[in-house]
């Protein structure tokens, strides 16, 4: 019996796709212009065919002047788990406000926040109830709003939630990745707002509370080093830096990890090692930052530019300079890239499915519509990829800038002798300069770089000041 339910299953699958694309013909057909599109619609979503439904649910916000009925919000709710929410970013609020649908809250409340509009970006956010998808998400948002506004106390509190409600959702199997990933984000959110509100010790220990396994952690090793070195322990700020010389962070780029390593070794009065950061920082990236800068002023909002760049990096392995090629590298290892590369691909993938489809005046019609979602989605990619270089110019401008203060502050030395001193003839570390916490030990370093001790390093240089 359970044998015939499977093969039941399995036969009624694909043929319940089938009619649901034989339903949206027909419905077509019929040239019913009021009803034609919303029956359209929902008989594609039915059916998986999101991305060819994807124009057809646009036109119907923009020219529908009703709220949507409950069918249409639970098809427009199921269309944007499979698109993305960044397919309706876009809309104006106008036409994004007749939903009820707490997807769509949740687009306009990132579109407000964008606008710095915190307010009602809190508004629609406070609206998505606790048993929703995208509930965990919200609160993370909420938190960092919160905390953006200075309310420590509520953004700690909105955290909490967060990081409970992700856990929840993955322990029931329900986007284990995503809600993984936002999990360890509040668990981040908590110890920024810490170091927000000035209580160093405290985002000490909360940042340990981050697995190494988890995507943020990278970024997050950056900034436990500079809770380091305003706890004045320069020392373990070296130590957490040095992790990024590792093969494993090959892909990750950040700038001011250069930066802060220099002034570290500035507050410990070590000026030759200060002064040797930052020439060759400008020895290796002046020349390759003007570059960027040139490349993005010449193309300015052109997305289909960024988007061959992606193409052209992905089939020859680099960039137009080592830079550049470090930066895609980045930019691909992201977990907001993977997922717009993951929803480029099912919109190719349905594009062939419908390819393969008998000859009809519909079918061409919906090649047409899932062309014009591949055509938005690779606009996405692009601007993607634009913003997160301007990211890092701006990043990198900022190094510019503090690594020029760190040559005056150099300069500005007048002992010769804290220039002439020969650092590699004399005894530099000793473990009596080490502090460490309750949740840190001490362990010899043998030269190695090691997955389970990265991040864990801590310098024993002696202040010379």
């Amino acid at each position: 019996m359970f044998s015939k339910l499977v093969l039941i299953f399995i036969l009624l699958a694909p043929l319940t796709s089938f009619s649901s694309w034989n339903g949206a013909r027909s419905i077509f057909e019929q040239r019913s212009h009021s009803t034609q599109k919303k029956g359209i619609i929902k008989e594609l979503i039915a059916g998986g065919y999101y991305f060819s439904a994807l124009p057809l649910m646009k036109e119907y916000l923009i020219s529908e002047t009703r709220n949507l009925d409950s069918q249409m919000e639970a098809a427009l709710s199921k269309l944007i788990t499979a698109v993305g929410v960044k397919q309706f970013e876009t809309l104006p609020y106008k036409y994004l406000i007749r939903s009820k649908s707490n997807n769509i809250r949740y687009v306009i409340a990132k579109k407000y926040m964008r606008d710095s509009n915190y307010n009602k970006a809190l508004l629609y956010l406070n609206k998505i109830p606790s048993w929703h998808v995208i509930y965990p998400f919200a609160k993370n948002m909420e938190a960092t709003i919160y905390s953006i506004q200075g309310h420590f106390n509520k953004a700690m509190t909105s955290f909490n939630i967060c990081k409970k409600s992700s856990r929840k959702k993955f322990l029931s199997g329900k986007n284990t990745r995503r809600n993984k990933l936002n999990r360890d984000s509040c668990i981040a959110g908590k110890a920024r707002t810490m170091f927000a509100a000035k209580k160093y010790t405290t985002s000490d220990l909360l940042y340990l509370d981050i697995p190494k396994s988890s995507p943020v952690w990278p970024e997050i090793l950056f900034e436990e080093a500079w809770n380091s070195y305003y706890l004045g322990n320069y020392n373990r700020s070296l130590g957490k830096l040095v992790s990024y010389k590792s093969p494993v962070f090959e892909s990750f780029f950040n700038p001011e990890v250069d930066v802060l390593t220099a002034l570290s070794y500035l507050k410990l009065c070590l000026y030759q090692d200060a002064k040797k950061i930052s020439n060759d920082f400008y020895k290796d990236y002046l020349k390759s930052t003007r570059a960027l800068r040139t490349f993005l002023k010449r193309n300015k909002t052109r997305y289909s530019v960024y988007y061959d760049l992606l193409i052209s990096f992905e089939r020859l392995g680099a960039g137009r300079t080592k830079l550049m090629t470090t930066l895609l590298k980045g930019i691909e290892k992201e977990e907001t890239f993977k997922d717009l590369k993951r929803q480029f691909s099912k919109a190719a993938d349905e594009l062939n499915r419908i390819r393969a489809k008998e000859s009809s005046k519909f079918k061409r019609r919906m090649v047409r519509n899932t062309q014009e979602s591949i055509s938005s989605q690779k606009k996405i990619l692009g601007a993607h990829t634009r913003a997160r270089l301007v990211s890092y110019y701006a990043k990198l401008y900022r190094a510019f800038e503090g690594m020029s203060y760190i040559k005056l502050e150099v300069l500005a030395q007048r002992k010769a002798k804290l220039y002439s001193l020969d650092e590699s003839n004399r005894e530099r570390g000793d473990i009596k300069y080490i502090q460490r916490n309750e949740k840190q030990y001490f362990w010899n370093f043998n030269g190695e770089f090691w997955a389970d001790e990265l991040g864990d390093y801590v310098f024993a240089l002696r202040s010379e000041c």
